[in-house]
């Protein structure tokens, strides 16, 4: 990043944007993999833990994702508020998400 200049890389801004996809994306496999009974048993065949392959399938979506969107320019022009406001509305639909989950069900 240019010091006179708010315009991020495309590296920061494809993987800003990964990581905010990725946050919902554990969400939702938390929540599909506990109600789920099978979904869950399969992860845990996979590593013999069902916590590690969550790990690693929201490390690989991040990864490929955060690829994608740097070649693909994704959010080329979103400015760094913009993304601090991705990231923390995807950060807090993820913990409330969860958070009621967890009480309610």
């Amino acid at each position: 990043m240019n010091a006179n200049s708010d315009k991020l890389s495309p590296a920061t801004t494809g993987f800003a944007l990964a990581a905010a996809v990725a946050i919902l994306f554990n969400t939702a496999l938390a929540w599909a993999k506990d109600a789920y009974a099978p979904l869950n048993a399969w992860l845990k065949s996979l590593t013999g833990h069902h916590w590690t392959t969550h790990g690693l399938f929201d490390l690989a979506i991040f990864i490929v994702l955060g690829l994608v969107f740097t070649n693909a320019r994704t959010g080329a022009n979103m400015d760094s508020k913009r993304l601090t406001g991705a990231l923390t509305l995807a950060v807090t639909v993820a913990a409330l998400g969860l958070m009621l989950w967890y009480v309610f069900f």
